[in-house]
């Protein structure tokens, strides 16, 4: 006998908690097959031409002529930016040494945000040697998953993101990158 009120509804609490734990073993899923095949696939770096700072022509990826097929070190800074003080001059000193010594890591760096004028003395005060396109609406980061300045992607010679460092990149990371790209380069 029913008393007329029919079926109950399933309380709200249940149907969250039903949830929750779907969403779990969802996540747990994802990442056994992501650790399953030792590391997550690689995706492509995104394209992208941007007029250079300095007003001498363009910036972009994929990188064309006697650069193409080499692995980048694509660096993300402003004027503005506090940490980017502190990191764009180490990463401007690198990038010197590496093309001192012929290494075939290619530098590309982007001055996001920020006025052309302000980006330029900036990068020159930090000893900028490689050419740096102006993004004056930040465009790009979010295409490099980048929320915020400074950041670093890493890209292998097939023009494949192999590591993205939001927020500043330490020497000993970049370093560690540079030895894993100059593996992934067509040599010299």
């Amino acid at each position: 006998m029913t008393d007329g009120a029919g079926p109950r509804a399933p309380h709200p609490v249940r149907r969250r908690l039903v949830a929750l734990a779907l969403g779990i073993v969802v996540a747990i899923g994802l990442w056994v097959a992501l650790t399953a095949t030792g590391s997550p696939p690689l995706r492509r770096a995104p394209s992208f031409t941007l007029p250079r700072l300095d007003g001498g022509g363009t910036v972009g990826l994929p990188l064309t002529g006697l650069r193409a097929h080499h692995p980048v070190v694509l660096t993300f800074f402003a004027s503005w930016c506090g940490p980017c003080h502190r990191e764009l001059p180490m990463v401007a000193g690198v990038a010197r040494a590496e093309q001192a010594r012929g290494g075939t890591v290619e530098f590309l760096g982007i001055d996001g945000n920020d006025g052309t004028a302000a980006g330029l003395a900036f990068a020159r005060a930090s000893g900028v040697s490689f050419p740096v396109g102006a993004d004056t609406a930040s465009a790009v980061a979010p295409r490099f998953t980048l929320v915020g300045y400074p950041g670093t992607v890493f890209i292998d010679a097939r023009d494949r993101v192999v590591d993205t460092v939001h927020g500043p990149v330490t020497r000993a990371v970049l370093d560690s990158w540079l030895a894993r790209l100059e593996k992934s380069s067509p040599g010299p």
